[in-house]
């Protein structure tokens, strides 16, 4: 069967050889740039559904993790965002963005934080300053406190990024209670811990 089918491919290319008015190659042409177009695309397409993914891994994680401790000293939290950026390699961490934000209510039932921390080692928030970045106010409770993860992650395509100039930006926010104690600390080095 494979002889008589090698024998068929051989005569199919003997005859494609000898059309002379070219019609076969001229299709060929027309349909190669759109084939090539479709498959880039897809590529593409795919990578940014998995960066998307680990975006949202990572907040997740990251919240999840916060959210297990009783107190987390600053260097924790380091450890945290570098762990965080080794779950979006092999792509770029340096188009990153993310804050840990602990957010209680104040005597008024409004959302402040608590204390608050970004990849950069710096504080995004200041502590009492109101949090506007909830969805619904209502997941905070006068009795404890939430977990909050923001996450920018600025992803360029790295086929298609002379044709796609801007990059796609993807954003999560992650909600987590704390699991131990009602609010999770932030302490120094000197154990300096926040009330």
């Amino acid at each position: 069967m494979s002889k008589a089918m090698g024998h068929r491919n051989k005569s199919l290319l003997k005859e494609w050889r000898r059309c002379q008015s070219g019609l076969a190659a001229t299709e060929f042409a027309m349909l190669l740039p759109v084939l090539v177009i479709m498959f880039f695309g897809l590529v593409e397409a795919s990578d940014a559904m998995t960066v998307n993914r680990k975006v949202a891994i990572s907040a997740n994680t990251l919240a999840d993790l916060a959210a297990q401790s009783e107190q987390l000293y600053i260097s924790d939290i380091d450890d945290l965002f570098e762990g965080v950026m080794a779950i979006v390699e092999p792509h770029d961490p340096n188009g990153m963005q993310l804050k840990l934000v602990s957010v209680v209510l104040d005597a008024d039932d409004d959302p402040v934080v608590h204390w608050s921390r970004d990849h950069a080692g710096g504080i995004p928030y200041a502590e009492g300053a109101a949090y506007t970045n909830l969805s619904d106010d209502d997941v905070v409770s006068s009795s404890s406190s939430i977990i909050v993860v923001e996450m920018v992650y600025n992803y360029s395509p790295s086929l298609t990024s002379h044709v796609i100039e801007a990059p796609l930006v993807f954003n999560r926010q992650s909600i987590r209670w704390p699991r131990v104690t009602n609010r999770v600390q932030l302490c120094d080095d000197q154990d300096n811990c926040t009330t």
